[in-house]
């Protein structure tokens, strides 16, 4: 059986998954930049039919990146309609990913290094987005950029409203104003596209919906689901 490699960098971690032909991902790692050759040493014997990689960081190279069967995927490569220049090629995919699986319209949250939003309308074309500081950005700004505030941790459940010491406000601020102002994204895309499916992805997606942010889907492959549906590695890959 065909095996597949599909590597996709992010500001904060590397993740790759291996697909089957039929795109089952048959295994899955996630490294830290810093760990990329423990990545490549796991993977250096295997052969691939085909590779895709989509990367936030072009400076970041691997050992796959000037193999003759690698597509290097691009923002432009991604086939929706009016995607401005600039937009990331993992926003992109994610949401390419979300629709080709979960059906158009759809809205994206990527709860990563920053969170998105990515809207997609029934015509695949993008209707808009945001663009904020991630939840472990947020707290670690405040760490970083005062004097006196502790290093704190993202609870695990929403904490009360008002903070009874300086770590418990930190939390509870980030947690509240952070879970309001998404949700009401959520509230709007909603009014607009009623059938729509709201899907979260990222690392902190889970704590969100633990929040009681209310999305329809989690699943933390949309990158990977756009990857395998873009022309360049599906048509090789079904080939």
């Amino acid at each position: 059986m065909n095996k597949y490699l599909a590597i996709a960098i992010g500001n904060t971690r590397i993740k790759a998954v291996i697909f089957g032909s039929d795109r089952q991902i048959l295994e899955e790692y996630a490294f830290t930049h810093d760990q990329l050759p423990i990545l490549e040493a796991k993977l250096t014997d295997r052969d691939f039919a085909n590779i895709a990689i989509a990367s936030v960081v072009p400076e970041l190279l691997t050992s796959w990146h000037h193999l003759p069967q690698t597509k290097i995927l691009r923002t432009s490569d991604v086939p929706l309609r009016d995607l401005y220049t600039t937009m990331g090629c993992d926003r992109a995919l994610a949401a390419y990913g979300a629709g080709e699986v979960y059906g158009y319209p759809v809205l994206v949250i990527d709860a990563g290094t920053a969170i998105t939003l990515t809207g997609i309308d029934a015509d695949r074309a993008l209707v808009g987005g945001a663009i904020v500081a991630g939840l472990r950005s947020q707290f670690l700004s405040l760490y970083e950029n005062t004097s006196a505030l502790p290093d704190v941790h993202i609870p695990e459940s929403l904490p009360n409203r008002w903070g009874m010491d300086t770590p418990s406000s930190i939390q509870t601020g980030i947690a509240h104003i952070f879970l309001a102002g998404l949700q009401a994204y959520l509230d709007d895309w909603r009014s607009q596209f009623p059938d729509s499916k709201v899907i979260i992805t990222g690392g902190d997606g889970e704590h969100l919906v633990k929040w009681g942010l209310q999305v329809d889907i989690i699943d933390k492959n949309l990158i990977f689901w756009g990857l395998w549906y873009c022309r360049e590695f599906q048509s090789k890959a079904l080939s």
